[in-house]
């Protein structure tokens, strides 16, 4: 098998079914409505047994294969016709869009001892997410130690991974789509391209197109001199904004003393600053239909589900994004591509949003950027599931509103304090009204968990000292719980188990209230977010600023830890305050700004002695638990009470209460000046 070239679907058809494929081909001629979109081919080009052939519990072995994924979509499909431009890209001899992306999968080697579920990993910026969250294991382009698969979770549990390209990514090794580029009449299409970044080092010398969240890639400048390009500057995300003379910068970076054009760089000659915003405008040309990687996933999905002849074959698909790809899975849904093109049949079954907040994202417009991060800017109605009416526009639409009835998904919304608190996600609008008077019930096929007291960005022990943060990393290690709720998704699509409960704070419970009603503990030197912006609404008139949604978030205790949502164990039997939002540095610049997706950690006093040295209201541990023993035992409590409840595994519940132990060993070796805030 390994090294084998495989051809499968449309040259499989052509070459096996030539009598049916005609029969096929005369029927959508003489009814062209009946056409659809179709997966053409799939060539696997390398397939590898996995760490030597090692099995995985009662699954087995595992085998990775690596290829290309080849597609047409009919642009005249009613469910085709959302993606914005595909009317203007390159037709084939049918009146078809072609495009590809590429494929990597993970598979059963004997596919019966599989759990039937495909589980698309729905790739940020190419990179694959499932192996690292759920099978704790370290990131890799290339999964093939035993590290880059961790304990296995998601083989033992007989998952098909699969990953599909819905991105055009310039990284070779990333998994990427291939889109078709846009014209008008043949000629080309030019437009602006805008987007920001913010520098963690002084620099005369910015690489926009490594900015993690650029599009610059894909557009260079179509005149690098022109006088009309413009760079501004600004301190935060919302401060006033300073053009900078158009003669004070260039697209390129010092080569021996001489700026050389080069349309991946942006010189500034008096330097760009830490912390500050720098937002880059030009005129480019020749914009990619990225629409068509909805396309890709949902034509993906149908054609191993629904086609025998496909060789990657399940009956359930799933979709997991994070953050970037959290959004992109709410517009997936929005925009009706979790159904297959007839509009008949589901496309997938459950959908696993981490970190997506309220937000979209420019995924499907002229000259978006889809590594645009969505900081305040991709906000839009609507943001509940089910149908609402929008008070400033009298629209009634919901997420699912283009999704006929009973093929509606699973959906699992996972959020994180950060969506509350950073970078105007306003998550708390997913439970709440959109001018957050009430509270809202969720529809019947979408749960909702927020993680108290936790970051966007997973942590890990030892609480690191990062150069950019103010205080300690928040070090919490939510993947347990998500391998727990992913447990629990399956089961309710497959057997029609109900998952646990949502958990969030309410309005009604007193646990959800305004930001500027919140009260956190003064501990000296440790600076509170009572001053950072909010969200906005991005898809009314005027200036971002002039829609302001409301500022809800949970409520704390007298330790500054919140109170409500998915509260872990680390946050019910705490060693110190936990946050999902984190401060600069006076290093990072913009000390007085939240650095985007962090948190913080600060650790408690240990003794009633260093209590009263640091100034600290906190109860120290030493007067929270009499001992080791005692606060594991505690742990291990909460620990069991939410594996009972479905939010944690069985099988896990040793490793988080040994991470709890590791913790408090940590904590009990640091000196009190290295803890102190």
């Amino acid at each position: 098998m390994n090294q084998e070239l495989k051809h499968w679907g449309f040259r499989k058809i052509m070459g096996i079914y030539l009598p049916w494929f005609v029969l096929v081909l005369l029927g959508l001629l003489l009814n062209p409505n009946d056409a659809r979109a179709h997966v053409t081919d799939v060539v696997i080009t390398h397939c590898t047994d996995v760490l030597g052939g090692k099995p995985f519990g009662e699954t087995g072995a595992y085998e990775k294969c690596v290829g290309t994924i080849y597609f047409a979509l009919d642009p005249q499909n009613p469910r085709n016709r959302i993606i914005v431009d595909l009317d203007k890209a390159p037709r084939n001899a049918m009146g078809q869009i072609e495009f590809s992306s590429d494929l990597f999968v993970l598979r059963p080697k004997d596919p019966s001892r599989g759990n039937e579920a495909i589980f698309f990993d729905v790739v940020n910026r190419g990179n694959k997410l499932l192996l690292g969250r759920f099978n704790l294991a370290d990131g890799a382009i290339d999964p093939t130690s035993e590290a880059e698969f961790g304990d296995g979770f998601l083989m033992q549990q007989g998952y098909t991974l699969v990953a599909v390209g819905w991105e055009a990514t310039p990284n070779t090794r990333a998994v990427s789509l291939y889109p078709p580029r846009a014209t008008e009449n043949g000629q080309p299409i030019t437009g602006l391209v805008s987007n920001w970044f913010i520098p963690l080092t002084p620099t005369r010398a910015f690489e926009i197109t490594s900015s993690y969240w650029s599009g610059f890639e894909e557009y260079p400048p179509l005149y690098p001199t022109d006088p009309t390009y413009q760079l501004t500057e600004r301190l935060g995300y919302h401060g006033e904004q300073r053009v900078l003379p158009r003669d004070s910068w260039e697209f390129g970076q010092m080569v021996d003393g001489v700026v050389t054009y080069d349309p991946t760089h942006v010189f500034l000659w008096t330097g760009f600053r830490p912390g500050y915003t720098y937002q880059l405008t030009y005129q480019s040309k020749d914009p990619l239909v990225n629409g068509v990687g909805f396309a890709a996933l949902r034509d993906a999905a149908s054609y191993f589900k629904y086609n025998p002849e496909a060789e990657i074959q399940g009956r359930y698909a799933y979709a997991y994004g994070v953050s970037q790809t959290g959004r992109y899975l709410r517009q997936l849904i929005h925009e009706g591509f979790t159904v297959d093109e007839g509009g008949e049949r589901k496309a997938f079954d459950g959908v696993f949003v981490h970190a997506g907040g309220s937000s979209l994202g420019p995924y499907n417009e002229r000259f978006g950027q889809p590594n645009d991060g969505g900081f305040h800017s991709q906000t839009k109605f609507p943001i509940l599931y089910h149908e609402t009416r929008d008070p400033a526009t009298g629209k009634t639409e919901g997420l699912g509103s283009r999704i006929p009835d009973g093929l509606h998904p699973k959906v699992v919304l996972y959020e994180t304090s950060s969506e509350y608190w950073d970078r105007g996600r306003v998550a708390a609008l997913n439970h709440t009204s959109i001018d957050g008077s009430q509270d809202v019930d969720l529809a019947e096929n979408v749960r909702f968990y927020v993680m108290a007291s936790i970051p966007h960005s997973n942590g890990s022990l030892p609480p690191a000292r990062r150069f950019e943060l103010q205080e300690r990393a928040n070090p919490i290690d939510v993947r347990f719980s998500m391998r727990a709720l992913l447990v629990g998704m399956d089961q309710w699509v497959q057997n029609g188990e109900l998952p646990p409960a949502s958990r969030y704070p309410t309005l009604s419970a007193g646990t959800l209230i305004d930001r500027d009603e919140i009260k956190f503990p003064e501990i000296p030197g440790v600076q509170w977010p009572y001053h950072v912006p909010g969200g906005y609404r991005s898809d009314l008139p005027g200036q971002l600023t002039d829609n302001p949604l409301p500022f809800l978030v949970s409520d704390v205790d007298d330790d500054g830890n919140e109170v409500d949502g998915f509260v872990l164990p680390e946050l019910a039997v705490p060693l110190g305050t936990y946050t999902g939002w984190a401060f600069r540095s006076e290093r990072a610049g913009a000390p007085r700004e939240i650095l985007m997706m962090a948190g913080s950690y600060v650790p408690f006093p240990r003794t009633r002695e260093e209590r009263r040295e640091w100034g600290d209201p906190r109860l120290s541990l030493e007067e929270r638990y009499d001992s080791r023993t005692d606060y594991l035992r505690r742990f291990e409590e909460q620990a069991a009470a939410l594996a009972d409840e479905g939010y944690l595994l069985e099988q896990d519940l040793e490793q988080v209460v040994s991470g709890a132990a590791s913790h408090w060993d940590w904590v009990m070796e640091q000196s009190s000046e290295s803890l102190r805030p």
